[in-house]
């Protein structure tokens, strides 16, 4: 055990800790992680316009809520990729410190996006439309990529004070729109030559190159379940060093995700079950109570202790493991570096994952829809949030299987605080 943890602290954790600091990793983290609000908004009425009861859905037909409830995934979900083209531009500005030019930079890479998209005549009606489809999960990757881009370039234009110079006086926000006149302008020419030198090719557009190209073999790649339990794996072996697992893997995975959540909200907004497996909802069932799927471990401490010191500890750390918060349990149990501990913290959350991933293969648990943040809520009522009664169940059968698996490694370290207390007396 003494040379793994020297070699984890030689080789990985350097790397982790690299990984984490990288700016644009941090951009694209950032950048979704902006989305939350809008994400959950739309993702909560899918849910609450294909609730099945009769009573429920007359009512809804019956004052036209179910019209109001139809159109806001439209715009919030659905949209996902036009929004992100912003935030992730807009974010990364603070970490390629430009941040006087924030908005500007979120601005034209939202008009750079927009400038990739393909443009569809309709002859017999005479008009020329965007293909909306691209504006959401199918144009993530465009996105994040434009993102960036455009907040490199306007970088290099501000580093090299290649802007429009105005004297003193002139108020902040005329100064601001007049320094990003000339960076705004030659990004916006050479993404509209992108999208010109795209539709002579056989792929239309820029878009549908990426999506072609890259987003779909990394989904069909990273969309499985062995991929999945290795990223559960890694940040759960970065918590154990101390390292916050979640903020150093998840920002990569997080444009696939989302795509997996769009997918899934069309697919329920169609009558249809979730058709992608492996999604949020899967990566809070594998943090239940947060990373290393704790709550069965202080759900078991509150109820089975004996030792003065856990009984007191658990009357803390369970309410919080209930809402998914269990940085108290990782720092100050602690779990961190602790040997016995170190094998439940890594094998409850793969096996209680797989097993949720297993039952929903075989139709015996609905797929949740994947909304990102309601890991927060507690078993049951997360499942419910997510649009699946027999996922939130399986949340609570997922806390007693954790508990079971972590109540041996448990009761040597409560024996262990028995001896020591008994000894002080």
């Amino acid at each position: 055990m003494k040379k793994f943890v020297e070699f984890m602290e030689k080789y990985f954790i350097p790397l982790a800790n690299k990984l984490a600091g990288n700016r644009y990793i941090k951009s694209i983290g950032g950048g979704s992680m902006s989305l939350l609000s809008i994400i959950m908004f739309g993702a909560f009425f899918t849910v609450l316009n294909n609730i099945q009861w009769e009573p429920y859905v007359n009512f809804l037909t019956h004052t036209h809520l179910k019209e109001v409830f139809n159109v806001i995934p439209k715009f919030t979900t659905d949209m996902a990729g036009l929004y992100m083209a912003f935030s992730v531009g807009y974010g990364a500005s603070q970490n390629f410190k430009i941040e006087k030019h924030a908005f500007s930079t979120g601005l034209i890479s939202m008009v750079s996006f927009l400038l990739l998209i393909p443009l569809n005549s309709e002859l017999v009606e005479r008009v020329t439309f965007l293909d909306t489809s691209f504006l959401g999960a199918k144009g993530v990757f465009t996105a994040i990529i434009v993102g960036l881009v455009c907040t490199k370039m306007m970088a290099f234009f501000v580093e090299k004070n290649i802007t429009i110079k105005l004297p003193e006086g002139v108020p902040p926000m005329v100064l601001q729109s007049f320094t990003a006149l000339i960076p705004v302008t030659v990004i916006g020419v050479l993404f509209a030559i992108v999208k010109v030198s795209f539709a002579m090719t056989s792929f239309n557009s820029a878009t549908e190159f990426v999506y072609k190209i890259l987003q779909t073999p990394l989904q069909s790649l990273t969309g499985t379940l062995p991929a999945f339990l290795l990223v559960v794996l890694i940040a759960n072996l970065l918590w154990f060093f101390g390292i916050h697992g979640s903020l150093t893997v998840l920002p990569i995975f997080m444009p696939i995700m989302l795509g997996y959540l769009a997918e899934n909200t069309a697919a329920v907004q169609a009558g249809q079950v979730a058709p992608n497996l492996i999604s949020f909802a899967l990566y809070d069932l594998a943090n239940l109570g947060g990373s290393g799927a704790t709550l069965g471990l202080v759900t078991i401490m509150f109820f089975f202790a004996k030792s003065e010191r856990y009984k007191s500890f658990s009357k803390a750390v369970f309410p919080a493991g209930i809402f998914g918060v269990n940085e108290p349990v990782i720092f100050g149990m602690p779990v961190m570096l602790n040997v016995i501990l170190l094998i439940p913290f890594l094998i409850v959350p793969i096996i209680v994952s797989g097993l949720g991933y297993f039952l929903m293969k075989i139709g015996i648990v609905t797929p949740p829809i994947g909304i990102l943040g309601a890991g927060s809520l507690p078993p049951l009522i997360g499942g419910l949030s997510q649009g699946s009664l027999s996922f939130g169940i399986y949340q609570l059968v997922a806390v007693v299987i954790s508990g079971l698996i972590y109540y041996p490694f448990f009761k040597v370290l409560d024996n262990q605080a028995l001896r020591e207390e008994a000894k002080a007396e």
